[in-house]
């Protein structure tokens, strides 16, 4: 039996000639114009590189944090408290309201966002971070968050 070629289809005829076509148009070429060609081509798929990931990255800014304790100190170290708003009868560092919890104890309020003289003599339930004062005898709490109880 004699040895037939297999059949190749058109489109891989087609691929062939136009292969063959090419390789021999560059190597018909001068060495400069061969450097230049790869050049331009580096090029263009640099630039089509930029503009795909320009245009199909996924960017979305993300907001400036506020500097209040409230934020910059994270979630995990936010604290609750339940009471009933108090005015102070002299500020006491830099607070003018306190939080009178059920046991009798105070808790010094101050907030940067919230108005707490809104909340005077309202029972509430309080979340922020909570530091000492400088003498060490009583709690702050830079308050994040109020809920009316």
């Amino acid at each position: 039996m004699a040895d037939v070629p297999p059949k190749i289809s058109p489109f891989i005829s087609r691929f062939k000639t136009a292969f063959t076509t090419a390789e021999s148009r560059l190597s018909a070429m001068p060495r400069r114009r061969i450097i230049l060609l790869v050049l331009a081509l580096a090029l263009g798929f640099a630039l089509l590189g930029v503009v795909f990931g320009i245009v199909l990255s996924p960017y979305t800014p993300t907001a400036t944090p506020l500097l209040d304790s409230g934020t910059t100190n994270g979630d995990n170290q936010l604290s609750s408290y339940t009471g009933v708003v108090r005015v102070l009868s002299e500020p006491k560092e830099g607070a003018d309201y306190y939080l009178e919890l059920e046991e009798g104890k105070r808790i010094l309020l101050k907030s940067t966002s919230t108005d707490v003289g809104f909340f005077k003599d309202s029972s509430v339930t309080v979340e922020g971070v909570v530091v000492s004062s400088s003498d060490g005898k009583e709690q702050i709490l830079f308050v994040n968050l109020v809920r009316l109880k």
